[in-house]
């Protein structure tokens, strides 16, 4: 059996990895971002299309159908049969200017897909803090259910002795269905998470091989100089591009474009012919202006957008770093301040307990002790959490 267990246990530790390899292996497939690739895709076909002139038009006409004998084309001069071609040609810069349009199209595209990278990231690491969050509490708890049975088990000798009231018995039994009914919860809770965590790897079975533990915090200023590889920010940036270059190529629309229309003129019974027509749209009614006016107040919105999302983000940055350091503080005041005095409380007390003078005060502080092992790893996964939502916010995966 032992045998058994330690090959099942191997196998585990075998098919568990890392949460940088776990990120590593969704960023390859993840549905989500392959949606993305395809808009990339299709912008790369734009682009491509944005050099094209406008298409030319062809036009067929017959001219002068008499009703009286409709077959006949040659009763007059004025019959004849035309094709008519006609090109629109481009102002001078208007193909380059919309070619940098959708360029920078294509830029806010990229900058969403590389938020859905950090995001999914992000997704990934804090879910896998969750689930080992969540095993350490129940490996705790676990702990505890051991201890209290044996509580018990030390209650009933002195019982049947007559050296101890039935009720610190019934004390202890009572905290082991409270530990029972907490197990379930994280247990549910766990299931919860691990299915999250398999849709976000795209894997039916994922176990995370990371050991649960804390490393010291960089400092503010680290998260604060690397802000601007934000992608998002980055984003906002790229729209403000995007917004500059519609501003340009509105303002070239002023200009009308110019074309040439070229026409063959066949005559049944007379000489044919040709001829050239050139023109262009006369804006006089100041369309073009309003347009380009238009245009141009969105770019300084779209400015000062950016501007706003770098400020908020500087915030933001704060806010979860002052989030980070209160969970790192709360660790070490549990970890080497509480859980070393109460130890010494169990020290004080051990040798009443040893002999049964006072297994109360022990439920007591073995409840008391549970709650700060738990409030330690709450406040553990925590910091791990925030530090993960600073590393997305400086676009780190």
């Amino acid at each position: 059996m032992r045998i058994l267990l330690y090959i099942l246990v191997t196998f585990s530790l075998l098919q568990a990895e890392s949460i940088h390899q776990l990120i590593g292996q969704s960023l390859k497939k993840h549905p989500s971002l392959t949606a993305i690739q395809h808009r990339l895709s299709a912008m790369d076909a734009r682009i491509a299309g944005s050099r094209n002139w406008a298409n030319p038009e062809l036009a067929l006409n017959i001219n002068d159908i008499r009703f009286d004998d409709p077959s006949n084309r040659g009763l007059e001069p004025m019959q004849y049969q035309a094709i008519n071609y006609k090109q629109r040609f481009p102002w001078f810069g208007k193909i380059d200017a919309k070619e940098t349009f959708t360029r920078a199209q294509k830029d806010v595209i990229v900058d969403s897909y590389d938020i859905a990278r950090v995001k999914l990231a992000e997704e990934i690491r804090t879910t896998a803090y969750t689930i080992l969050e969540i095993k350490e509490r129940i490996r705790i708890v676990g702990q505890y259910e051991r201890l209290t049975k044996q509580n018990i088990a030390l209650y009933d000798s002195y019982i049947s002795t007559d050296s101890m009231s039935h009720s610190s018995s019934m004390s202890a039994e009572l905290l082991l269905s409270r530990l029972h009914i907490r197990a379930e919860r994280y247990k549910a809770v766990l299931k919860g998470q691990e299915a999250k965590l398999s849709y976000l790897v795209q894997r039916k079975h994922v176990s995370v091989s990371d050991v649960f533990r804390m490393n010291k915090p960089q400092s503010l200023g680290y998260y604060l100089s690397k802000l601007e590889r934000n992608p998002a920010f980055r984003q906002t940036l790229s729209q403000s591009k995007v917004a500059n270059a519609n501003r340009d190529m509105k303002a070239l629309e002023v200009n009308p474009d110019p074309f040439v229309q070229v026409g063959y003129f066949n005559r049944q019974e007379y000489e044919d012919y040709a001829s050239v027509s050139v023109g262009f749209a006369m804006p006089i009614f100041g369309t073009e202006k309003l347009a380009t006016e238009a245009a141009r107040k969105d770019a300084l919105a779209a400015k000062s957008a950016s501007l706003d999302y770098r400020y908020a983000l500087e915030s933001e940055i704060r806010v979860n770093y002052a989030k980070m350091k209160e969970a790192y503080s709360i660790y070490n005041i549990i970890h080497n301040d509480s859980l070393p005095k109460l130890q010494h409380m169990f020290e004080l007390n051990e040798a009443s307990i040893e002999s049964g003078e006072d297994l109360f005060t022990y439920t007591s502080l073995l409840e008391q002790k549970l709650d700060l092992d738990e409030e330690r790893t709450v406040a553990k996964a925590a910091y791990l959490r925030e530090k993960a939502k600073l590393k997305s916010l400086i676009g780190g995966i």
